[in-house]
């Protein structure tokens, strides 16, 4: 069936499952028929209010029922949704609302924090009592406005100069990607999706999108039970989750906390990460725990591919080689793309250019950054055919994508050009190191040192590593500094804080 906005295609998924569950939480569960109805009351809140299409509503979201409904009920009118990390320091909460303007920052409990903000903003602050006692007359709200081209979400990353950068994601790209995850990963309403990431980091649209827009149900994972491995594991095992999306370094920290084995997360089918690179002698312990009862999926894409744009399930056959990343797979459906060498020494390895509908719309209220890395193609090959330049070099072997570094994370040192990420997957192949990562620190004008940064079984072997890299990499990519963790320092989406290993020379 064709749909033209994301409205159209979850009112059908209601109609299939209205008694199935739909969200699953600790003590209780709603179905998609209660989701349904309290979506429709938002956007008749909404509207009571003065909202019309093209507007912004940010969310403080904390995986409640409310907020969930609230995501929907914006889809349901066309009003662009940004979901806010509570614990962002408020500086950068400010720059986030001052580039989207929103209309209004609705919340799923009463923080008096977002009061005053608002207030002193003049924003409308909106929350569940204020949802509860609004009894307007609803005013109508007319489904076939809102167009495929219409804002669904703005995801907000960091930018290079400080500034967050807002990524406008459509209907059209969310019915592609909500499609796409319906065929590939076989969604059935018998399917649980483990919600793992924050709703503000953009793995977490793999989640929201691919349960509840193909009839399966998700289960909010608490931000509470992310930092005890024990817990975390145990509360996925008793929702008796079916799908595990998260980065590698989720995964990795629950392999080197040694709570995977056999007798847990049985009801997983699909292990599935992306958003960094998976170590092949870490990923090798997941794939030996796992591959009699779950496929092992690596993804790959940026927040404006709509999230994941290629894929790639791992099999024993990528063991045979542990010195490189897995392969980043086969480009999607509704997916082209181009590999430019132009700038590349290596004339095998390029900048992956992404084409196609799920190419987002661009950067919200950044006219100028957009037009730097989005285009449309006037060319007979791709006419009218947006595209994004990813800036992630890219080598093609035999029909198969390989992540070979990033085009803007390359220094020059002693006279050579390096990517960090070459240091970082030489450490990985290392029997005995268990997490590791690579920053520059520069000292002045011309000169800077490598510094690694290792979790591992031993300590003060810091020449038998430089001795085992010697045989790894060049002399000149050999870090002049190895320092030794407990743990590396992880940001809120479960990524490696480089900021933070930076800042503690």
């Amino acid at each position: 069936m064709y749909y033209h906005n994301l409205s159209q295609k979850f009112n059908k998924v209601v109609e299939s499952n209205f008694n199935n569950q739909a969200l699953r939480f600790e003590k209780n569960e709603i179905t998609y028929g209660v989701l349904n109805q309290k979506s429709k009351s938002y956007a008749e809140l909404l509207f009571n209010l003065g909202f019309k299409k093209g507007d912004v509503l940010c969310i403080v979201n904390r995986k409640k029922y409310e907020a969930y409904g609230m995501m929907i009920a914006c889809l349901k009118s066309g009003i662009a949704y940004v979901n806010l990390d509570e614990d962002n320091p408020l500086i950068r909460t400010k720059k986030i609302i001052d580039r989207c303007v929103p209309k209004g920052i609705f919340e799923d409990s009463n923080s008096s924090i977002f009061k005053i903000f608002c207030s002193e903003n003049g924003i409308l602050h909106l929350n569940t009592e204020l949802a509860f006692t609004n009894e307007s007359k609803p005013k109508p709200n007319n489904i076939s406005s809102v167009d495929g081209n219409t804002i669904a979400y703005i995801m907000f990353t960091s930018g290079s100069t400080g500034e967050p950068k807002g990524v406008a994601v459509t209907h059209q790209n969310l019915l592609h990607f909500t499609e796409w995850i319906g065929k590939r990963y076989n969604i059935t309403s018998e399917d649980n999706f483990a919600n793992l990431s924050p709703m503000y980091f953009d793995n977490s649209v793999f989640d929201f999108y691919g349960a509840l827009f193909n009839g399966a149900s998700l289960s909010a994972i608490p931000k509470n039970k992310m930092a005890n491995p024990k817990e975390l594991v145990q509360f996925v095992d008793n929702m008796k989750c079916t799908i595990w999306f998260s980065v590698p370094s989720l995964l990795i920290f629950l392999i080197n906390m040694k709570v995977l084995s056999n007798e847990v997360l049985q009801s997983i089918r699909v292990f599935t990460f992306g958003g960094e690179g998976f170590p092949k002698s870490n990923l090798k312990k997941l794939y030996d725990i796992y591959n009699k009862t779950a496929n092992i999926i690596n993804v790959y894409g940026p927040t404006e591919g709509t999230c994941i744009c290629s894929s790639y399930d791992i099999s024993e056959n990528d063991f045979v080689d542990m010195t490189e990343l897995p392969s980043l797979g086969i480009i999607n459906p509704n997916f082209s793309y181009e590999i430019n060498t132009s700038e590349s020494v290596d004339g095998d390895v390029g900048e992956l250019i992404i084409i196609g509908p799920n190419v987002a719309a661009g950067y919200y209220n950044l006219p100028d950054k957009t037009e730097k890395v989005f285009g449309t193609y006037q060319n007979g090959a791709h006419y009218l055919n947006r595209y994004y330049k990813t800036g992630d070099l890219v080598k093609e072997l035999e029909g198969l994508l390989y992540f070979k570094g990033r085009k803007d994370n390359q220094i020059k040192h002693m006279g050579y050009r390096i990517e960090l990420e070459e240091i970082e997957n030489a450490m990985s192949t290392i029997p005995y190191v268990k997490e590791s990562a690579v920053v520059y620190r520069r000292l002045n004008d011309s000169y800077g040192k490598i510094i690694a940064y290792i979790v591992s079984e031993f300590e003060d072997n810091v020449n038998e590593i430089k001795e085992e890299l010697k045989n790894k990499i060049p002399h000149y990519m050999i870090p002049s500094k190895i320092k030794f963790l407990n743990i590396l320092p992880k940001n809120a989406n479960g990524k490696i804080d480089r900021k933070k290993l930076i800042e503690k020379n």
